[in-house]
Protein backbone atom coordinates (compact mmCIF):
# COMPACT_ATOMS: atom_id res chain seq x y z
CA UNK A 1 0.00 0.00 0.00
CA UNK A 2 3.05 2.17 0.40
CA UNK A 3 2.53 3.59 3.54
CA UNK A 4 4.71 3.34 6.34
CA UNK A 5 4.29 1.21 9.26
CA UNK A 6 2.62 3.15 11.94
CA UNK A 7 4.50 3.78 15.26
CA UNK A 8 3.82 5.04 18.60
CA UNK A 9 6.47 7.94 18.62
CA UNK A 10 4.56 11.30 19.78
CA UNK A 11 4.64 14.00 17.24
CA UNK A 12 5.86 17.43 17.92
CA UNK A 13 5.75 19.63 15.36
CA UNK A 14 2.76 22.27 15.86
CA UNK A 15 -0.31 22.22 14.52
CA UNK A 16 -1.28 24.50 11.96
CA UNK A 17 -2.54 27.88 12.56
CA UNK A 18 -5.83 27.01 11.27
CA UNK A 19 -6.56 23.60 12.82
CA UNK A 20 -9.18 25.16 15.18
CA UNK A 21 -10.88 26.84 12.58
CA UNK A 22 -14.26 26.67 10.77
CA UNK A 23 -14.54 24.97 7.29
CA UNK A 24 -12.83 26.77 4.20
CA UNK A 25 -15.76 28.52 2.43
CA UNK A 26 -14.56 30.17 -0.95
CA UNK A 27 -16.69 31.10 -4.04
CA UNK A 28 -19.30 28.62 -2.85
CA UNK A 29 -17.53 25.53 -2.20
CA UNK A 30 -15.83 23.97 1.06
CA UNK A 31 -12.43 23.41 0.87
CA UNK A 32 -10.31 21.09 3.54
CA UNK A 33 -7.94 22.63 6.28
CA UNK A 34 -5.14 21.30 4.51
CA UNK A 35 -5.65 22.65 1.48
CA UNK A 36 -5.54 19.30 -0.11
CA UNK A 37 -7.18 19.13 -3.35
CA UNK A 38 -9.02 15.85 -4.63
CA UNK A 39 -8.98 14.86 -8.47
CA UNK A 40 -11.26 15.75 -10.99
CA UNK A 41 -13.19 14.42 -13.70
CA UNK A 42 -10.01 14.21 -15.84
CA UNK A 43 -8.28 11.84 -12.52
CA UNK A 44 -11.73 10.16 -12.33
CA UNK A 45 -11.67 9.08 -16.04
CA UNK A 46 -7.91 8.07 -15.65
CA UNK A 47 -8.63 5.68 -12.94
CA UNK A 48 -11.59 3.95 -14.85
CA UNK A 49 -9.51 3.50 -17.86
CA UNK A 50 -6.70 2.06 -16.15
CA UNK A 51 -8.23 0.02 -12.69
CA UNK A 52 -7.33 -2.81 -11.70
CA UNK A 53 -10.01 -4.49 -9.28
CA UNK A 54 -9.42 -6.77 -6.53
CA UNK A 55 -11.50 -9.71 -6.22
CA UNK A 56 -15.15 -9.39 -4.53
CA UNK A 57 -17.75 -11.99 -3.36
CA UNK A 58 -21.15 -11.29 -5.37
CA UNK A 59 -23.03 -12.11 -2.01
CA UNK A 60 -22.26 -12.33 1.24
CA UNK A 61 -24.40 -13.55 4.60
CA UNK A 62 -23.47 -13.01 8.29
CA UNK A 63 -23.73 -15.39 10.98
CA UNK A 64 -27.48 -14.64 12.79
CA UNK A 65 -26.56 -12.65 16.05
CA UNK A 66 -28.97 -11.72 18.44
CA UNK A 67 -30.67 -7.87 17.73
CA UNK A 68 -29.32 -5.07 19.73
CA UNK A 69 -30.89 -4.51 23.08
CA UNK A 70 -33.14 -1.66 23.60
CA UNK A 71 -31.42 0.81 25.75
CA UNK A 72 -27.91 0.31 27.20
CA UNK A 73 -27.26 2.81 30.85
CA UNK A 74 -25.11 0.41 32.78
CA UNK A 75 -22.01 2.97 32.86
CA UNK A 76 -20.37 1.14 29.01
CA UNK A 77 -20.52 2.25 25.43
CA UNK A 78 -21.96 -0.53 22.70
CA UNK A 79 -21.14 -0.14 19.46
CA UNK A 80 -22.68 -2.45 16.45
CA UNK A 81 -21.53 -2.16 13.54
CA UNK A 82 -24.47 -2.74 10.81
CA UNK A 83 -22.45 -2.41 7.93
CA UNK A 84 -19.98 -0.30 6.05
CA UNK A 85 -20.28 3.36 7.84
CA UNK A 86 -23.43 2.48 9.76
CA UNK A 87 -22.86 2.36 13.58
CA UNK A 88 -25.24 1.81 16.52
CA UNK A 89 -24.00 3.55 19.67
CA UNK A 90 -25.57 2.74 22.55
CA UNK A 91 -24.47 4.83 25.53
CA UNK A 92 -26.34 7.01 28.58
CA UNK A 93 -29.87 5.55 27.15
CA UNK A 94 -29.40 7.18 24.32
CA UNK A 95 -29.36 4.88 20.45
CA UNK A 96 -27.09 6.92 18.11
CA UNK A 97 -27.15 5.93 14.43
CA UNK A 98 -24.34 6.75 12.24
CA UNK A 99 -24.59 7.46 8.12
CA UNK A 100 -27.59 4.77 8.44
CA UNK A 101 -27.62 3.37 4.90
CA UNK A 102 -30.15 0.13 4.56
CA UNK A 103 -30.50 0.21 0.60
CA UNK A 104 -29.33 -2.68 -1.38
CA UNK A 105 -27.65 -0.07 -3.99
CA UNK A 106 -26.36 3.32 -3.16
CA UNK A 107 -27.05 5.92 -6.21
CA UNK A 108 -28.86 8.32 -7.62
CA UNK A 109 -32.08 5.45 -7.99
CA UNK A 110 -32.72 2.34 -6.45
CA UNK A 111 -31.11 0.66 -9.63
CA UNK A 112 -28.18 2.63 -10.33
CA UNK A 113 -24.88 2.29 -8.18
CA UNK A 114 -22.75 0.09 -6.63
CA UNK A 115 -24.92 -2.95 -5.49
CA UNK A 116 -24.38 -4.04 -1.66
CA UNK A 117 -22.68 -7.35 -1.26
CA UNK A 118 -23.15 -7.87 2.66
CA UNK A 119 -27.06 -7.30 3.85
CA UNK A 120 -27.38 -4.97 6.68
CA UNK A 121 -26.17 -7.05 9.77
CA UNK A 122 -29.39 -6.26 11.79
CA UNK A 123 -32.37 -5.37 9.47
CA UNK A 124 -34.45 -2.57 9.93
CA UNK A 125 -36.73 -3.57 11.77
CA UNK A 126 -34.67 -4.66 14.67
CA UNK A 127 -32.99 -1.87 15.53
CA UNK A 128 -34.20 -0.12 18.21
CA UNK A 129 -36.06 3.08 18.31
CA UNK A 130 -33.10 5.66 16.99
CA UNK A 131 -32.97 9.12 19.01
CA UNK A 132 -29.96 10.70 17.09
CA UNK A 133 -28.96 10.65 13.86
CA UNK A 134 -24.91 11.44 13.03
CA UNK A 135 -24.54 12.24 9.23
CA UNK A 136 -20.95 12.90 7.94
CA UNK A 137 -21.71 13.87 4.45
CA UNK A 138 -23.59 14.07 1.49
CA UNK A 139 -22.05 10.76 -0.72
CA UNK A 140 -24.96 8.01 -1.58
CA UNK A 141 -22.73 5.63 0.66
CA UNK A 142 -23.67 7.66 3.78
CA UNK A 143 -26.48 9.78 2.95
CA UNK A 144 -28.97 7.19 2.00
CA UNK A 145 -32.20 8.89 1.45
CA UNK A 146 -34.50 6.18 1.84
CA UNK A 147 -33.51 4.45 5.02
CA UNK A 148 -33.33 8.19 6.22
CA UNK A 149 -36.75 8.27 5.22
CA UNK A 150 -38.16 5.11 7.12
CA UNK A 151 -36.37 6.19 10.28
CA UNK A 152 -38.10 9.81 9.68
CA UNK A 153 -41.19 7.73 9.58
CA UNK A 154 -40.72 5.40 12.51
CA UNK A 155 -38.28 7.44 14.98
CA UNK A 156 -38.25 10.91 13.89
CA UNK A 157 -34.78 11.13 15.29
CA UNK A 158 -32.62 14.29 15.12
CA UNK A 159 -30.45 14.41 12.82
CA UNK A 160 -26.57 16.20 13.17
CA UNK A 161 -24.67 16.53 10.08
CA UNK A 162 -22.85 19.70 7.81
CA UNK A 163 -23.77 22.72 6.74
CA UNK A 164 -25.41 23.08 3.43
CA UNK A 165 -26.44 19.31 3.67
CA UNK A 166 -29.80 19.51 5.16
CA UNK A 167 -31.58 20.21 2.06
CA UNK A 168 -30.24 16.46 1.09
CA UNK A 169 -32.28 15.00 4.06
CA UNK A 170 -36.17 14.14 3.91
CA UNK A 171 -36.21 15.21 7.52
CA UNK A 172 -37.68 18.61 8.83
CA UNK A 173 -35.39 17.65 12.35
CA UNK A 174 -32.37 18.71 11.14
CA UNK A 175 -29.39 20.80 12.72
CA UNK A 176 -26.39 21.98 10.52
CA UNK A 177 -23.07 22.35 12.15
CA UNK A 178 -19.37 24.01 10.93
CA UNK A 179 -16.17 22.33 11.94
CA UNK A 180 -16.01 22.80 15.83
CA UNK A 181 -19.41 23.63 16.64
CA UNK A 182 -21.24 21.88 19.36
CA UNK A 183 -24.81 20.87 20.02
CA UNK A 184 -25.89 19.32 22.87
CA UNK A 185 -28.53 16.50 22.80
CA UNK A 186 -29.40 16.25 26.38
CA UNK A 187 -27.70 16.45 29.93
CA UNK A 188 -24.31 15.56 30.11
CA UNK A 189 -24.35 14.52 25.86
CA UNK A 190 -22.70 16.88 23.61
CA UNK A 191 -21.45 16.28 19.35
CA UNK A 192 -19.61 18.30 18.15
CA UNK A 193 -18.96 18.01 14.03
CA UNK A 194 -15.22 17.91 14.15
CA UNK A 195 -13.12 18.04 10.61
CA UNK A 196 -12.35 15.53 7.79
CA UNK A 197 -9.73 15.34 4.66
CA UNK A 198 -12.88 14.53 2.14
CA UNK A 199 -14.71 16.00 -0.34
CA UNK A 200 -18.75 16.05 -1.25
CA UNK A 201 -21.29 15.97 -3.68
CA UNK A 202 -24.20 13.85 -5.03
CA UNK A 203 -24.01 15.28 -8.93
CA UNK A 204 -22.34 17.10 -11.65
CA UNK A 205 -23.27 20.02 -10.42
CA UNK A 206 -22.97 20.46 -6.51
CA UNK A 207 -19.02 19.35 -5.83
CA UNK A 208 -18.06 20.08 -2.51
CA UNK A 209 -21.09 22.78 -1.74
CA UNK A 210 -21.89 21.04 0.97
CA UNK A 211 -19.56 20.24 4.25
CA UNK A 212 -17.98 17.20 5.61
CA UNK A 213 -16.76 16.23 8.68
CA UNK A 214 -17.14 13.42 11.65
CA UNK A 215 -18.65 13.83 15.15
CA UNK A 216 -16.85 13.57 18.79
CA UNK A 217 -19.98 13.09 21.06
CA UNK A 218 -18.95 13.80 24.63
CA UNK A 219 -20.88 11.63 27.31
CA UNK A 220 -20.75 10.60 30.87
CA UNK A 221 -19.05 7.48 30.06
CA UNK A 222 -16.36 8.39 27.91
CA UNK A 223 -16.05 9.95 24.46
CA UNK A 224 -17.12 8.61 21.04
CA UNK A 225 -14.94 9.26 17.70
CA UNK A 226 -16.94 9.17 14.42
CA UNK A 227 -14.63 9.51 11.68
CA UNK A 228 -17.35 9.05 8.34
CA UNK A 229 -15.04 9.62 5.25
CA UNK A 230 -11.30 10.94 5.75
CA UNK A 231 -7.88 10.72 4.24
CA UNK A 232 -4.52 11.17 6.76
CA UNK A 233 -4.64 14.68 8.03
CA UNK A 234 -3.64 16.81 10.50
CA UNK A 235 -7.49 16.73 11.97
CA UNK A 236 -6.55 14.01 13.87
CA UNK A 237 -3.75 15.80 16.30
CA UNK A 238 -6.44 18.39 16.66
CA UNK A 239 -9.53 16.72 17.76
CA UNK A 240 -6.64 14.47 20.59
CA UNK A 241 -5.94 18.04 21.49
CA UNK A 242 -9.01 19.40 21.60
CA UNK A 243 -11.03 16.60 23.58
CA UNK A 244 -7.75 14.37 25.11
CA UNK A 245 -7.88 10.76 24.41
CA UNK A 246 -10.75 8.93 22.78
CA UNK A 247 -12.81 5.95 24.24
CA UNK A 248 -14.10 4.66 21.49
CA UNK A 249 -13.13 5.48 17.51
CA UNK A 250 -14.87 4.82 14.67
CA UNK A 251 -12.41 4.68 11.77
CA UNK A 252 -12.46 4.30 7.90
CA UNK A 253 -9.90 1.00 6.61
CA UNK A 254 -11.39 0.07 3.18
CA UNK A 255 -11.71 1.51 -0.31
CA UNK A 256 -8.16 2.75 -0.46
CA UNK A 257 -7.11 1.35 -3.65
CA UNK A 258 -5.13 3.02 -5.62
CA UNK A 259 -3.05 5.26 -3.30
CA UNK A 260 -2.57 7.66 -6.16
CA UNK A 261 -6.20 8.16 -6.55
CA UNK A 262 -7.58 7.43 -2.88
CA UNK A 263 -4.70 8.56 -0.82
CA UNK A 264 -6.59 12.29 -1.05
CA UNK A 265 -9.94 10.72 0.17
CA UNK A 266 -9.66 7.82 2.01
CA UNK A 267 -7.22 6.69 4.73
CA UNK A 268 -5.33 2.90 4.26
CA UNK A 269 -5.56 0.41 7.27
CA UNK A 270 -1.91 1.55 7.72
CA UNK A 271 -3.01 5.25 7.77
CA UNK A 272 -5.97 4.29 10.42
CA UNK A 273 -4.19 2.02 12.71
CA UNK A 274 -2.28 5.92 12.80
CA UNK A 275 -5.27 7.85 13.32
CA UNK A 276 -6.14 5.06 16.70
CA UNK A 277 -2.35 5.95 18.08
CA UNK A 278 -2.67 9.83 17.50
CA UNK A 279 -6.31 9.91 19.26
CA UNK A 280 -4.62 7.48 21.59
CA UNK A 281 -7.90 5.50 21.50
CA UNK A 282 -8.84 3.26 23.78
CA UNK A 283 -10.35 1.00 21.55
CA UNK A 284 -11.42 1.74 17.83
CA UNK A 285 -13.51 -0.32 15.82
CA UNK A 286 -12.91 -1.01 11.45
CA UNK A 287 -15.64 0.20 9.48
CA UNK A 288 -16.63 1.52 5.87
CA UNK A 289 -15.05 -1.83 3.81
CA UNK A 290 -16.30 -5.26 2.82
CA UNK A 291 -19.52 -4.30 2.52
CA UNK A 292 -19.84 -2.26 -0.96
CA UNK A 293 -17.20 -2.02 -3.67
CA UNK A 294 -15.90 1.18 -4.39
CA UNK A 295 -12.34 1.47 -5.16
CA UNK A 296 -10.10 -1.56 -6.04
CA UNK A 297 -8.52 -3.21 -2.87
CA UNK A 298 -9.95 -6.77 -2.99
CA UNK A 299 -12.87 -7.56 -0.48
CA UNK A 300 -10.63 -9.38 2.59
CA UNK A 301 -7.36 -6.85 1.71
CA UNK A 302 -8.02 -3.75 4.70
CA UNK A 303 -8.93 -6.36 7.20
CA UNK A 304 -5.35 -8.20 6.29
CA UNK A 305 -3.97 -4.90 5.76
CA UNK A 306 -5.02 -3.90 9.56
CA UNK A 307 -3.83 -6.97 10.75
CA UNK A 308 -0.38 -6.81 9.46
CA UNK A 309 -0.20 -3.08 10.67
CA UNK A 310 -0.93 -4.16 14.43
CA UNK A 311 0.97 -6.92 14.58
CA UNK A 312 4.27 -4.67 13.68
CA UNK A 313 3.46 -2.75 16.44
CA UNK A 314 6.15 -2.17 19.15
CA UNK A 315 3.89 -3.93 22.36
CA UNK A 316 0.35 -2.16 23.01
CA UNK A 317 0.29 1.66 22.98
CA UNK A 318 -2.81 3.55 23.80
CA UNK A 319 -4.45 3.30 20.35
CA UNK A 320 -3.30 -0.04 19.33
CA UNK A 321 -6.41 -2.11 20.34
CA UNK A 322 -7.91 -2.12 16.90
CA UNK A 323 -10.41 -4.55 16.16
CA UNK A 324 -12.34 -6.07 13.16
CA UNK A 325 -15.83 -6.81 15.04
CA UNK A 326 -18.16 -9.63 13.50
CA UNK A 327 -20.84 -7.30 11.69
CA UNK A 328 -23.83 -6.74 14.07
CA UNK A 329 -22.28 -8.03 17.32
CA UNK A 330 -21.97 -5.95 19.81
CA UNK A 331 -18.74 -4.24 21.38
CA UNK A 332 -18.80 -2.98 25.11
CA UNK A 333 -16.73 -0.18 26.06
CA UNK A 334 -16.04 0.91 29.44
CA UNK A 335 -14.28 4.38 29.94
CA UNK A 336 -10.70 2.95 31.61
CA UNK A 337 -10.61 -0.43 30.88
CA UNK A 338 -7.66 -2.33 30.55
CA UNK A 339 -6.84 -4.41 27.36
CA UNK A 340 -6.45 -7.24 28.38
CA UNK A 341 -9.74 -7.07 30.52
CA UNK A 342 -11.27 -5.79 27.88
CA UNK A 343 -10.29 -9.09 26.20
CA UNK A 344 -11.78 -11.14 27.92
CA UNK A 345 -14.90 -9.43 27.92
CA UNK A 346 -14.72 -8.33 23.95
CA UNK A 347 -18.07 -8.94 22.65
CA UNK A 348 -21.35 -9.04 23.72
Amino acid sequence: MGAEIPSARPVTEPLPPNAFEAAPYRRGTFRNASGRATHGLAGALRWLLTRTRGPWPTHVEDVPVAPPVARVDDGSIRATVIGHATVLVQVDGLNILTDPVMSARIGPTPWTGPKRVRPPAVPFELIPPIDVVLLSHDHYDHLDRPTLRQLVQRDNPQVLTGLRVGAKVPSKNVVELNWWDSHSICEGVTATYVPAEHFSGRGLFDRDKSLWGGFVLETPHGKVFFAGDTAKGQHFRAIRERFGPMTLSLLPIGAYAPRWFMENVHMDPDEALQASLTLESQTSLAIHFATFNLADDAYDAPTHALARAVQHLDGMPPGADFRVLPFGEAAIVRLGEGHEAAARRRYA
